[in-house]
């Protein structure tokens, strides 16, 4: 199983991608959060982490309040459920060193710039590591 979700702190983004992954069959019914933080608390839960046969497919902002998308990276380096999170990086930034820091993360799957379109989500159904679920 594949669980799908959206972290930005903008309303419309979220409202956008939610309608983009759902559009591409990617997801119907995806999980929401406007921060890193709630989004961590998500994953800690005890239904979460005991649960070895759930994948998730994370699409997460950079520049959030609180904690920012790369402090996330950070801290699922160690979290019980990383090797099952796969994360593509969406963002507002054309600078080619946030890409280049994105592609140091193992769970980084991919990187796009805003906003997500359905070629992405085409593109993404097509990625290796997470193919299998489409």
């Amino acid at each position: 199983m594949l669980e799908v979700i959206l972290v930005d702190d903008d309303d419309i983004v979220l409202m956008m991608q939610r309608k983009m992954v759902s559009r591409c069959e990617i997801s119907s019914t995806p999980i929401i959060f406007k921060s890193a933080v709630a989004t961590l608390e998500y994953l800690n839960k005890p239904e979460n982490l005991n649960n070895i046969d759930k994948k998730y497919l994370i699409l997460l902002d950079i520049n959030m309040p609180m904690m920012s998308g790369w402090q996330f990276l950070d801290l699922i380096k160690e979290h019980p459920l990383h090797d099952q999170i796969h994360v593509i990086m969406v963002t507002s930034s054309i600078d080619q060193k946030d890409r280049r820091k994105a592609e140091t993360y193992q769970r980084v799957i991919d990187y796009i710039e805003k906003p997500v379109t359905l070629k992405h989500c085409q593109n993404l159904k097509q990625l290796q590591s997470i193919s299998e679920f489409f």
